[in-house]
């Protein structure tokens, strides 16, 4: 390009970390020529870099489920901000095991927002728009974004990243929305926590429900307990006074996250070798050309060996049977390996995080597959795969989530710290049933009942095309230009 050339024009609908991610990409490539890049971002929030997942302004107890050594995304440039690690370290803090805050991470990719859009040896203008774009058209070979009120254009591109689209409640959640406007009970979404937070100041010896026993729901606690002035002192839990009288919480199949392993050491047990990872990558490859079944099955047959090599590293023992056995559950019919009640899930996972007793199949299948992400990723997005077996490879990460995606082992921890003093209850856990009744909500598993009368919805939407409610995503759906893609 010549310094004649007119300016890149682009609109990005969305500036959360995504859109950091493209913006410092299309930067990187284009450094040193002779263009120039006017960037038009339309996000109402303005928390460019960090986005609400991220936002600065949150509360300390929503924490990250990955410690600070593994945040992995170094700057593709040469930025002050430098590294997640380094921005840490310039902030006092070094402890490479520790959980940070999601505030904290907000915090510095917002720097690393304003480091990328001000970097020397590009011209750079950009212009934040404070509002939802509506809707995109295509004129003239150029694209134009509308808001409520105005019009924005022309732009050469325009990059979709949303993040998590406007939803409408699923039914059950709109049924106790509308159940609460008729009486004293009152529902809570998880987040904002902020607004969370506020409210729970008047739920101090109110009985409370949580929809869901996933990442969410440990957030939900922090605030609960810590935020309300609580505090976790050698392995009790003290009172503050403020918290509810009760907490009830319970999922579809009543089951815990397994946390991850305490420290880098353990953690490092679970390492593979190069041969695993390119093993793995080559099944990967493979499985993409695959019907479901046998995609699923070539995936798997890469994790038996080194499963089965970890577990005879760390006195597990189990044999390739046992190990083939699992995956064959577990693409079958996730979860019906577990077969202790929540509290004894609970306690075994606590255990085998700290390293105090042999890891099952499960728990190493959950530990490596989180270590094959951005191989698994590589492989799959970059694939012509058929509809069905995406939605099958989808759909067995999502079931090893429990282990891959698990909580910091402090979490684990302090929620059967707060089982103990009965603040948390896990009597009506699994898939209760669930009656509204004129002051809240009647809850029951078998023998065991619990009345609330707030219930926070700790469950985030899945992401469905077809239930996104969102102005501009429905227009491009209607007008052909996206589809869902299984």
């Amino acid at each position: 390009m010549t310094a004649t050339q007119p300016a890149i024009k682009i609109a990005i609908i969305g500036a959360g970390p995504r859109g950091l991610g493209a913006i410092e990409s299309l930067v990187a490539a284009l450094l040193g020529r002779k263009t120039s890049l006017e960037l038009t971002t339309f996000d109402d929030l303005q928390l460019a870099g960090a986005g609400p997942n991220f936002d600065p302004s949150q509360t300390p107890h929503c924490i990250l489920n990955i410690p600070m050594r593994a945040v992995d995304i170094p700057p593709v440039l040469p930025l002050p901000c430098g590294d997640f690690t380094d921005w840490q370290q310039q902030n006092g803090f070094t402890d490479a095991d520790r959980f940070p805050a999601r505030a904290e991470l907000g915090a510095y990719l917002m720097a690393r927002f304003r480091d990328v859009t001000e970097i020397n040896g590009i011209s750079i203008k950009l212009t934040a728009q404070k509002t939802k774009a509506t809707r995109l058209q295509r004129t003239d070979e150029a694209w134009h974004v509308a808001t409520d009120t105005t019009s924005f254009g022309p732009f050469h591109e325009v990059l979709l990243i949303p993040g998590q689209p406007q939803t409408p409640p699923d039914d059950q959640w709109a049924a106790w929305q509308k159940h609460a406007n008729t009486c004293k009970a009152s529902t809570m979404n998880a987040y904002p926590d902020r607004q969370l937070l506020d409210a729970a100041q008047d739920w101090a010896g109110k009985n409370i429900g949580i929809r869901g026993l996933g990442l969410s729901t440990f957030d939900v606690l922090r605030i609960l307990t810590k935020g309300l002035g609580g505090r976790f002192e050698d392995g009790s839990y003290h009172r503050s006074g403020a918290e509810p009288a009760r907490i009830f919480a319970f999922s579809l199949n009543g089951q815990p996250p397994f946390p991850k392993p305490m420290d880098a050491a353990l953690d490092a047990r679970f390492d593979l070798r190069d041969q695993d990872i390119e093993q793995f990558q080559s099944a990967v490859e493979k499985a993409t050309q695959h019907k479901p079944k046998t995609a699923l099955e070539t995936i798997c047959s890469a994790l038996v060996q080194p499963v089965q090599r970890i577990s005879a590293d760390m006195g597990a023992e189990s044999d390739r049977a046992e190990v083939s056995a699992w995956l064959e559950t577990e693409r079958r019919s996730p979860g019906d390996q577990e077969t202790l009640d929540p509290a004894q899930t609970l306690k075994h996972g606590i255990q085998m995080a700290l390293g105090a007793t042999p890891p099952t199949v499960g728990y190493i299948v959950g530990q490596i597959w989180r270590k094959l992400q951005n191989e698994l990723r590589a492989g799959f997005n970059s694939a012509l795969i058929e509809p069905e077996s995406a939605q099958a490879i989808v759909g067995f990460d999502e079931g090893l989530k429990r282990y891959s995606y698990g909580p910091p082992l402090r979490s684990a921890q302090e929620l059967l710290t707060l089982l103990d003093c009965k603040l948390v209850s896990l009597c009506v856990v699994d898939d209760p049933d669930i009656k509204c009744i004129p002051d809240g909500w009647h809850l029951q598993e078998d023998d065991a009942e619990a009345k609330v009368s707030v219930m926070i919805d700790a469950v985030l939407a899945p992401p469905k095309l077809a239930a996104i409610s969102d102005p501009l995503l429905v227009q491009l759906k209607s007008d052909g230009v996206i589809q869902e893609f299984y």
